[in-house]
């Protein structure tokens, strides 16, 4: 399908995918940031992103609110005081990203990842969180509170001083590496699977 056609850098012989919209990797761009700054203020005047690459990126202070994401890589990108609220995200992955004071609160999210993410004072607050994998992760001073994570993953999480309350717990592998300090108050906790021996791939 076009939506998920990876475009690489037009340097011969360059493995590395095309960066923030340009012909080039970010290692080849000119300018990488003017490059990042072009693709930002573009989407921020439309209501879709489809097939983007930002990996690598760095997003600050930008308003995303209720835009829709199809298959987009935030892979390896440092995302501080970003906005989704009401946002919507299928298929997109945001692994081994940096994710500081961050607004997903009443987002969708269906097939995406966020594994080996470090996530810090960020709120999922009354959001759908289907099919999500944050295994690995590091969550910190986040909150997840009323939000449904049905079939999402948390394996050898690491999370600290966390709110999951009044969440749905269904089929949810909840298989922390560590947990401090995390609340799940109100919620059906008892519905998630905390055994290894219960995961199945």
């Amino acid at each position: 399908m076009t939506m998920y056609r990876k475009v690489h850098c037009s340097v011969d012989a360059c493995p590395n995918l095309a960066f923030a919209e340009s012909p080039f990797c970010r290692e080849h761009s000119p300018s990488p940031e003017e490059a990042a700054k072009r693709l930002i203020d573009r989407l921020c005047a439309e209501e879709s992103a489809i097939n983007i690459d930002f990996n690598h990126i760095y997003l600050g202070g930008v308003d995303f609110s209720r835009m829709r994401f199809v298959g987009c890589r935030f892979r390896h990108a440092t995302l501080s005081h970003v906005l989704f609220t009401g946002a919507s995200f299928r298929l997109c992955f945001f692994d081994t990203s940096s994710i500081y004071c961050f607004d997903l609160s009443v987002v969708y999210m269906d097939f995406c990842s966020l594994g080996d993410t470090d996530i810090f004072d960020c709120s999922f607050e009354n959001s759908e969180l289907i099919h999500v994998n944050f295994d690995g992760s590091l969550i910190r001073e986040s909150t997840f509170s009323s939000s449904n994570l049905y079939d999402s993953r948390f394996i050898l999480a690491e999370i600290e001083h966390s709110r999951f309350d009044d969440c749905d717990f269904k089929r949810v592998f909840f298989i922390p590496a560590r947990s401090v300090s995390v609340s799940t108050k109100g919620s059906n906790i008892t519905e998630a699977i905390k055994d290894l021996e219960n995961l199945y791939i």
